[in-house]
């Protein structure tokens, strides 16, 4: 490679560095999407103060199918308006708590309308308050469909013995809603619905939904690309297929990733999407955080659910402000005097793996370790707990430490590969003597190679190994990283959140500030690169010297734990070409000649 292509290759590298920055803001806007008569758009598709029309443009009470659910349109319940709900009485809340949470209770809509988890900060800082959850916006737990019970009536709330809350009232046609839910230890509790029928004539409940609380992006730090800060999680009862709803909710505004964005300028506030078949749970979450709404019984599962998004009311910027949904129940027919009794469990709090695992119905899902990794995220993510429970340092000391452990588990093929790559410089000359001598028959120079290669024993892909066995572990990592609560504000030394990259002096620097790890981890590369024996063709190795600088630009904007762990990788990889160099020449000196 000459002077020029290497410029040229440098060049080419830049503009597609600054493509990714500047490309989705130097494109066309898409066109506004058409207008939908008021009259058409589904009753919840709108938000206070707002008139536009929901991006879906669906007939009240019509479904879409959702792509990879493979089922039959079902008819989804209409939700009550989100218009502005005038209150004649003064709230009554009602707190229960345990030792992790605390959950009000309210009058208004008879469900819940905050939870604030004890052990999370809501920011960075040290002193900052717990994290709390605010459904006043949309009060999570209320029923929509359910005339006189739903979330713009007042219900009678009073504590009961055993950390529990009941609920009630009736409705003008007899039907009166007695609620009890009951915290227990950990993030989840149960509610018990019985609806009772005290009037005289049938009454059919068919457009009953219960609807989850609104869930905000709660992270101050830059998003990383190709990470979904907000979805919705569900269990498909029919083939117990998980469907996940991330990537499609900017869709719906118009935006479908890439370089592609949504008009903002003439765009709906507000848009909403079917999920229309049977359903085992509903979950809706952020990055670290989850509500999820699991009827107990599951031939009374839900029948459909309806996801509603709404947009950040910004000039230029598109992106996502909130992500709710409901979960609508099978219809029923309560006769006069009947009772007709519910149950449901509903969890608020962090995506903690162990936490899920002992609710069961597959609640562990909601991490999204992927299908082909998740073998690796199940024992990295419990091994770097156990580590980091009995090794001073926090998490930092601990992915120190699995990174050694790894290094040490796979010590042996990356021994093996260094030893090969050591082979392979001992033939480089004979090699170049082959390529001098079959330069215009490309074909025969690969056959006199693979028969060096054979006649020495070399095997020219196993200085690969030590690269390609930490894939495995480093997308594993990554995984557990984009959704485990517990590297959330971890500190270590000057990195105030290892779940984010550093951005050290972010309002005064572009691109998300100046990370430092990454840079390192560039140096350490560049380190190795000239420790290890120089083997293959010249211009590949030019090409390959390129590598730490595409390596930078793509882990510059990962999590900082990521970025540790692989600098930390690489340090290690370097001890171990020192060692066995330093090896070599002791041998070497020892050997006298005859």
């Amino acid at each position: 490679m000459n002077k020029t292509e290497r410029i040229a290759v440098a060049v080419l590298i830049g503009l597609l560095v600054a493509w990714s920055y500047f490309g989705p803001r130097l494109m066309p806007a898409p066109p506004p999407p058409p207008a939908v008569p008021a009259e058409t758009v589904a009753g919840d598709a709108t938000v206070e103060g707002s008139t536009a029309p929901a991006a879906t443009g669906l007939p009240a009470g019509d479904a879409i199918s959702v792509p990879g659910t493979n089922a039959v349109p079902v008819a989804v319940p209409k939700s009550a308006e989100m218009t502005p709900i005038v209150r004649s009485s003064e709230q009554n809340v009602v707190e229960v708590t345990n030792a992790v949470m605390r959950l009000r209770f309210t009058s208004w809509g008879g469900g819940l309308a905050s939870a604030s988890l004890n052990d999370f900060r809501s920011t960075v800082d040290m002193d900052s308050d717990p994290v709390v959850f605010d459904f006043a916006d949309r009060i999570a737990l209320s029923y929509t469909g359910l005339p006189g019970l739903s979330e713009a009536d007042d219900f009678s709330v009073e504590p009961v013995a055993g950390n529990g809350v009941r609920i009630s009232r009736q409705a003008d046609n007899g039907l009166v809603l007695e609620r009890t839910a009951v915290l227990e230890e950990g993030y989840a509790f149960t509610i018990t619905d019985r609806l009772v029928n005290t009037g005289t004539t049938s009454i059919s409940i068919s457009e009953a939904s219960l609807q989850m609380g609104s869930m905000r992006i709660m992270e101050a730090g830059p998003a990383m690309s190709g990470m979904d800060y907000l979805g919705v999680d569900a269990l498909l009862r029919a083939d117990g297929k998980i469907e996940r709803f991330g990537k499609e909710l900017p869709g719906l505004f118009g935006a479908s990733g890439g370089c592609s964005r949504a008009n903002v300028i003439g765009a709906p506030m507000a848009a909403s999407m079917d999920v229309p078949v049977p359903l085992v749970w509903l979950a809706v979450k952020n990055k670290f955080f989850t509500q999820v709404l699991a009827p107990v019984a599951p031939e009374e599962g839900g029948t459909s659910a309806r996801v509603r998004v709404i947009r950040a009311d910004t000039p230029a910027d598109f992106k996502l402000d909130t992500v709710s949904a409901s979960l609508a129940l099978p219809a029923a027919v309560i006769e006069p005097g009947a009772t007709l009794e519910r149950q449901s469990r509903y969890y608020v709090g962090p995506k903690k793996y162990a936490q899920f695992k002992s609710e069961g119905k597959r609640f562990t899902e909601i991490m999204d370790f992927g299908w082909f990794f998740k073998p690796v995220c199940k024992v990295l993510l419990p091994l770097l707990n156990g580590i980091e429970a009995v090794l001073p340092g926090g998490y930092g000391m601990a992915i120190i430490m699995l990174t050694i452990i790894v290094k040490l588990v796979f010590w042996p093929v990356t021994h093996k590969g260094t030893e090969s790559m050591k082979r392979m410089q001992k033939l480089q000359p004979e090699i170049k003597k082959l390529r001098d001598r079959y330069k215009s028959d490309p074909k025969k120079l690969q056959e006199k190679q693979m028969l060096l290669y054979r006649e020495h024993k070399v095997n020219p892909l196993a200085g690969c190994l030590p690269m390609l066995i930490q894939i495995p572990v480093f997308i594993g990592l990554f995984n557990v990283l984009r959704s485990a609560v517990e590297l959330r504000f971890t500190r270590f030394l000057w990195i105030r959140d290892l779940s984010e990259p550093e951005g050290l002096m972010a309002g005064f620097l572009p691109f998300g500030g100046l990370n430092i790890l990454p840079l390192l981890m560039t140096a350490t590369m560049v380190l190795q690169q000239r420790l290890t024996p120089a083997v293959g063709d010249p211009q590949q190795q030019k090409i390959m010297a390129f590598m730490p600088v595409m390596m930078l630009f793509i882990f510059y904007g990962m999590p900082s734990a990521l970025v540790l762990y692989w600098t930390v990788s690489q340090l290690l990889s370097i001890l171990q070409l020192v060692l066995q160099q330093r090896k070599d020449r002791l041998t070497a000196s020892a050997v006298v000649p005859a």
